[in-house]
This record gives C-alpha cells, sequence and structure tokens, in this order.
C-alpha cells in the first residue's frame, strides 16, 4: 500500500492562494468605480473587428469606438473581463473556505496515533507525519564506503567521517537547515554497480530524495571525464539536474563557496 507523507502543504498553498484571490478581488472591486457605463459591442467584418459602445441595454446598436478613442474599447473590455473575473474568483474563494473549513490531514493519521502502542507495532499505517516519514527514513541502516587507513580524516558537526573540507561544509550547512541526509548510501544504478553519492538528501517539505554530488578535483583531466559519466549515469537513471540532483564541483584555483551552498539549499529544499 502506498504511503502518505502527511504535512501542511495542501493547507498553506489553499490559505495562500486564498489570500492572493482576495487581494485580486478587492482590486477588481475597485476598479468598478472608475469603469464607464454601459457594454462594448464587437461586430466581425471579413478582414477587421470594430467596436461598438452601448451606454444602456436598450441601445442596441451602439456609438461607434473609432481608432482615436480606441481607450474606451480597453476598459469596456477590462469591465466584461473584469466581470466574468470576478464571478470566477467568488466561486473559488467559496471552494476554499469550504476546503479550509472541512479538510484535515490529521484525521488520516489520529486513529494510530491514538491506538495503544503495543497496537501500533501490530499495524502498518497509511499515513505518516513528516516527524515519523524523517525518523523512519533517518534510521534506515546501510553500509557506506571504507576509508583508507592513508586518507586524512574530517569529520561534520554531527561527527560522522567525511572525505573532504568542502563535504564538512556540505554536511554541516545540510544540518543547519535541518536538511536529513545519508553520506555515501548505496543507490542502484543500473547496468553499473551501486553508486555511493556523497549525500542523498531528504526534502523534508514532499518527502522527495534529492541526491548531492560534489566533484572536488575538477581540474584533473580523468577525474572531470568520471564526474561528466557519472552526471550521464544519474540522469538515464531518472535523476536529473534541478529536479532531483544536486552536483557543486571545484578546482584548486576555484573553491567551493559555503554562500553558494547556502543557496543551493534555499533553492531546492524551499
Amino acid at each position: 500500500m502506498q504511503k502518505l507523507l502527511i504535512n501542511d502543504n495542501l493547507i498553506s498553498a489553499a490559505r495562500t492562494r486564498r489570500d492572493q484571490l482576495a487581494a485580486i478581488l478587492e482590486n477588481i472591486l475597485a476598479q468598478k468605480k472608475t469603469q464607464p457605463q454601459g457594454k462594448l459591442k464587437v461586430v466581425k467584418k471579413p478582414h477587421f473587428v470594430q467596436f461598438y459602445h452601448r451606454k444602456s441595454a436598450a441601445d442596441k446598436q451602439g456609438s461607434y469606438i473609432n481608432k482615436k478613442n480606441l481607450q474606451l474599447a480597453k476598459k469596456l473590455a477590462q469591465k466584461a473581463y473584469n466581470a466574468v473575473l470576478e464571478y470566477t474568483i467568488r466561486k473559488q474563494l467559496k471552494a476554499l473556505e469550504v476546503l479550509l473549513a472541512n479538510y484535515s490531514e490529521q484525521e488520516l493519521v489520529k486513529n494510530y496515533q491514538s491506538s495503544l502502542p503495543q497496537v501500533q507495532q501490530l499495524i502498518e499505517p497509511l499515513a505518516q507525519t513528516p516527524e515519523d516519514f524523517i525518523k523512519a527514513w533517518q534510521t534506515v541502516p546501510f553500509q557506506g564506503l571504507s576509508f583508507e587507513n592513508t586518507t586524512s580524516e574530517y569529520y561534520t558537526a554531527r561527527g560522522e567521517r567525511v572525505r573532504s573540507k568542502s563535504e564538512i561544509m556540505i554536511a554541516n550547512a545540510l544540518l543547519r537547515a535541518s536538511i536529513p541526509y545519508r553520506y555515501e548510501f548505496p543507490v542502484s544504478i543500473k547496468g553499473h554497480q551501486n553508486f555511493h553519492p556523497d549525500f542523498l538528501c531528504l526534502n523534508p517539505h514532499d518527502g522527495r530524495e534529492i541526491i548531492w554530488e560534489h566533484f572536488g578535483l575538477m581540474d584533473d583531466a580523468e577525474y572531470s571525464k568520471t564526474a561528466l559519466s557519472k552526471i550521464s549515469c544519474y540522469a538515464e537513471n531518472g535523476w536529473l539536474l534541478g529536479k532531483n540532483l544536486i552536483y557543486t564541483m571545484e578546482t584548486t584555483a576555484a573553491p567551493l563557496s559555503s554562500k553558494f551552498v547556502e543557496k543551493l539549499i534555499k533553492v531546492h529544499f524551499a
């Protein structure tokens, strides 16, 4: 059974859209005070159209609007458009208010959460809270890559060993931003042995997994060739840059910037 991740995204998005529509409706109502009376009549000819100003319902023909007075036609057209827009927005606002008043994601988990712990162990729940989902994701056991005894030792703020100062920078930035990650977690790649990306990250807002690879020796020709091949393999297996793949690069002359790392986190884990 597919699990549902319970979060506040839907309700938050509904509130944001409600506020946006309410602001637009307020602007439409304000425009009404300065709009001209009557309606725009459009007559379609074989090669052009003509505009007429119907000042009342009884005025079927209307007064012809020439090119010099095209501003009047624009105001009348906008007035007609706003009327349809007002009706649609009011309808959508009602639908959003019904959603906000009646929808609760927590109903999907409250029965499970109210059960005794002994009973919970017997159940495979449909839905998980973000906290439960993240906890389960972070505690998955795995075997990472080994370290050679000759390599330098680098440790992150949470005490795990990594392979470079730049990886410390990335790991600590993820930790400060409360982004869960697994270091060198094995990822299955079709046609290859498992890859062990530097960081397999979890977007806590929507439950998406995102690979972050750091290529730190790009001024080495053979290393660069391998890095580009690895990126290509990721793409062939659905790990795409800007979607669920991040990669950073550096050379001796152009080291990784902590500000750049923080910007990437803001963009990809918003």
